[in-house]
């Protein structure tokens, strides 16, 4: 028998190269999803203030707690140890002072780095604003003037102070407890249409033909036949985005580890009727979540500039929480497996063009905002400041690289408060009004800024593959 060493050798040797190239080549290189490329992680810490902080709707303590408010943190992890952390806090916004402070102590604590850390706010009415820690972040504009109507500093009330340092540290420690929590997990995608939930507060109202608008006096959601399903006037709907997301993040047997519910809908079912503290409807929604899908569910607003729950009062939490749970659970069922690649954090600030009401709050003609993008696999997440309303959120999508991209207003900092597409303006309203500081052009910034960012981080990938 004859053997031929040269031709089994050099064979041998190649398998083992080969071998050797699948070992040190990050799995998230390749496009393949691969449940080794990720890590996730998720912790829930209270951050519930003392009752007799002072609420910013009535300058009176709120003396009473309905149920609590918390902080969720999920930080997500690659094969190369790209790192990024998403915050969710049960109140009214993340303001830039809020945001670079928690940012700085997670950095100093954990090392990962302060662009890597999204905070957004579940734009919940019946919580504190977020504290200011630091001025100079928006000119003379130190607190909100929905704040300063009724308390002129609440930065100076002991129980106030005595929070901002809770929420500090427990956005820190549930942080930590995510980090501590991290295992290997795959990516799933689903959406439902939850419409049924939700109503765009801004009608569009003809310009003319209209001989008798038939409307009821004070016809509003507290009038006893108020149905946002019916449009007084001769008035058509305003735009909204009917999608629920989920992003579940399972194991290697497919459990449920942690998930992300984003949708755009104020989080104002309970407010005005109740002068307590709650989480309203997205906290408890995430806490039936739990029960339906297994997995701690952390809640992330969209563009709710112009989308309110299409009725309030406390039976209305209730019914929309176990609406949404329920919706949920379905989505997650059949959710899609999505492909997994390294794991991207763009972050940018901008200039945005303020109006002469602006100038006159903050001093400056121009207020610096930051865009943040975060993408793995086909999904990308947008943190936007302020309030977005819902065209500018369609704009985004429409226009974005990533076949599955979720917006986000609430994060960051609050820019110039209420944030739209120049269409809007001529509507009017409340929204282009008094509740903006930014010119009708603020909002083509921000869609911009993000655009850019969005094909970079495509671009990126490509280049990788």
């Amino acid at each position: 028998m004859v053997f031929k060493r040269i031709s089994i050798y050099p064979t041998f040797l190649s398998s083992l190269f080969c071998l050797y190239i699948l070992m040190v080549i990050p799995a998230s290189l390749f496009g393949n999803s691969n449940s080794a490329s990720l890590q996730v992680g998720i912790g829930k810490r209270n951050i519930t203030p003392n009752a007799n902080v002072k609420n910013w709707v009535t300058g009176k303590p709120y003396l009473k707690i309905k149920d609590s408010l918390y902080v969720r943190s999920l930080v997500i992890k690659d094969s190369l140890n790209n790192t990024s952390v998403i915050i969710s806090w049960d109140l009214v916004d993340a303001n830039e002072s809020a945001t670079e402070e928690v940012r700085k102590k997670i950095t100093e604590a954990l090392g990962i780095p302060m662009k890597n850390i999204l905070v957004n706010a579940s734009h919940n009415h019946s919580a504190p604003w977020s504290p200011i820690y630091n001025r100079g972040f928006r000119g003379s504009e130190n607190e909100t003037w929905w704040t300063t109507r009724y308390i002129l500093n609440i930065n100076e009330d002991p129980h106030y102070i005595k929070w901002k340092q809770q929420l500090i540290n427990e956005t820190l420690a549930a942080t930590k407890a995510a980090l501590k929590s991290m295992q290997a997990a795959t990516i799933w995608i689903g959406r439902i249409d939850a419409s049924e939930y939700m109503n765009n507060r801004r009608p569009r109202t003809p310009k003319w033909g209209v001989e008798d608008p038939n409307t009821p006096k004070g016809y509003n959601y507290k009038h006893e036949e108020w149905n946002p399903k019916v449009l007084m006037g001769g008035a058509t709907f305003g735009p909204m985005d009917r999608a629920m997301s989920l992003v579940s993040f399972r194991d290697h047997k497919g459990k449920n580890i942690a998930s992300i519910f984003h949708l755009a809908v104020h989080a104002v079912a309970i407010y005005p009727y109740s002068d307590d503290i709650s989480g309203d409807w997205p906290s408890a929604a995430a806490k039936k979540l739990k029960g339906k899908i297994d997995g701690e569910s952390i809640f992330l607003q969209g563009a709710a500039g112009d989308i309110n729950p299409w009725r309030r009062g406390p039976d209305a939490v209730e019914e929309m929480a176990t609406g949404l749970a329920d919706l949920a659970a379905t989505a997650y069922k059949y959710s899609a497996k999505i492909s997994m690649s390294p794991l991207q954090t763009f972050q940018r600030k901008t200039s945005l063009p303020t109006s002469e009401r602006g100038k006159s709050r903050t001093g400056l003609s121009m207020l610096e905002a930051e865009v943040q993008v975060i993408t793995f696999g086909p999904l990308a997440i947008v943190g936007l400041p302020g309030e977005p309303l819902t065209s500018l959120a369609d704009e985004l999508r429409k226009k974005s690289p990533f076949p599955q991209t979720l917006v986000l207003g609430y994060s960051n900092g609050n820019g110039v408060h209420y944030v739209c597409m120049p269409d809007e303006k001529p509507h009017g309203g409340y929204e282009v009004e008094e509740g903006t500081s930014g010119s009708e052009v603020a909002g083509l910034e921000l869609v911009d800024v993000a655009n850019k960012m969005l094909q970079e981080a495509r671009a990126n990938m490509q280049q990788v593959k």
